[in-house]
């Protein structure tokens, strides 16, 4: 017998969002958390912030190399929002440098988001044995954040740096 699987959307959830606040890692960027965002932000009135955080304790390296990062990772940013947001809402791009759950509160704050929405892989099986099932930055910002936080599991991996570095290098970055 075919079940049908129900879809969880976002007007099931009964969520909306003025203000949504997502952090990404452009090492391992799941496309598919842009249809949600996008279900999640009020259409023609809402905002989504994209959020890159350089962890400043993976990347202690020269400042002049550091801004080359930061330029980059704004451009594959932006050329998200382009690709994958709604254009019926409003899109910001900001990188920090930092440790990841203090820059993300501190853009929440600073913004004045409603919603946190924060894309996560499952834990490998070492970690579940380990009794870590999530890491540091989630369990940070979930019990500090002033706002709503809603953590999604993720699939995909899309490596924004990978991917697109021959067109960085050949200076064909399309937005």
């Amino acid at each position: 017998m075919n079940v049908p699987k129900l879809k969880l959307s976002c007007e099931h959830l009964g969520i909306k969002a003025n203000r949504l606040l997502l952090p990404i890692d452009l090492a391992k960027c799941p496309l598919e958390i842009f249809q949600l965002a996008n279900g999640f932000t009020k259409p023609f009135d809402g905002e989504i912030v994209l959020l890159y955080v350089l962890d400043q304790r993976k990347n202690a390296r020269r400042s002049e190399l550091a801004e080359i990062d930061l330029r980059r990772a704004k451009r594959h940013l932006e050329r998200l929002g382009h690709l994958y947001l709604s254009p019926k809402v409003q899109a910001s791009f900001r990188v920090r440098v930092g440790i990841p759950h203090e820059e993300i509160l501190a853009e929440a704050t600073e913004t004045s988001v409603d919603l946190i929405l924060f894309p996560t892989f499952n834990p490998s099986i070492w970690r579940k044995l380990a009794g870590i099932i999530c890491g540091e930055t989630l369990r940070n910002l979930v019990a500090c954040a002033r706002c709503r936080v809603f953590v999604i599991d993720v699939q995909t991996r899309f490596n924004c740096f990978r991917r697109w570095a021959k067109e960085e290098a050949f200076g064909q970055c399309t937005r």
